[in-house]
């Protein structure tokens, strides 16, 4: 089991992984920023420093799964398509991400025995990228640790104050792409993920143990 409290966690082999939050009311941080930062430059250290900071928390509470974040957001995408599975290309697009960073992932995940490569029924030189038995099992796992992340992360926080968190960023994400439209000289996700959380992945993933 997992069990995080005041960010630090213990485990025990066997057991799904679970996050308690600490106990007690948390009282509210002030900002470390400097106070005469302009408000543009301030918001973009914030969004920075919790991407950062929820990064790391997620990649702590997955390393007893042998997993990664960014690998989970490639299981939970193919879940969806769970019979007929995806297409890189189709998979990249819609994880907002390149060929090359999604085509990583997946090497590290069928590896695993989390995800297989299959013939595409129309064009045979293309792959379909499916989800195996394994890689629905772990995504469980992964599902029931996040939905515990996300009540620490979220803590404090009404459902009017996360709504218009959710509007501001996504407003931001549609202005960063737009401003990335015309640059096809770069592989830059603007999606859940980048390619600086691939290139210091954890060490591969454990091979999943093969069934009777």
């Amino acid at each position: 089991m997992i069990c995080f409290s005041m960010g630090r966690a213990s485990t025990r082999a066997g057991d799904t992984a679970v996050l308690k939050p600490a106990r007690g009311k948390v009282a509210p941080r002030m900002s470390t920023l400097p106070p005469k930062l302009p408000q543009d430059v301030r918001i973009g250290f914030l969004v920075h420093d919790v991407s950062r900071m929820r990064r790391t928390l997620f990649d702590q509470a997955m390393k007893p799964l042998g997993i990664t974040r960014s690998q989970w957001w490639v299981l939970s995408q193919l879940s969806r398509h769970s019979r007929d599975g995806m297409l890189q290309t189709d998979l990249a697009r819609d994880l907002d991400v390149g060929k090359v960073t999604v085509g990583g992932l997946i090497d590290r995940l069928e590896a695993a025995g989390y995800v297989v490569r299959q013939p595409d029924a129309v064009d045979r030189r293309a792959k379909r990228i499916v989800i195996t038995e394994d890689g629905r099992r772990v995504l469980k796992q992964m599902v029931a640790v996040g939905q515990s992340l996300n009540q620490v992360i979220l803590a404090g926080l009404s459902p009017e104050d996360i709504e218009v968190t959710e509007r501001a960023l996504s407003l931001m994400k549609d202005n960063i792409r737009q401003g990335t439209a015309d640059r096809d000289d770069a592989d830059l996700a603007v999606g859940v993920f980048g390619p600086e959380a691939d290139a210091a992945e954890a060490p591969p993933l454990r091979k999943a143990a093969q069934r009777p």
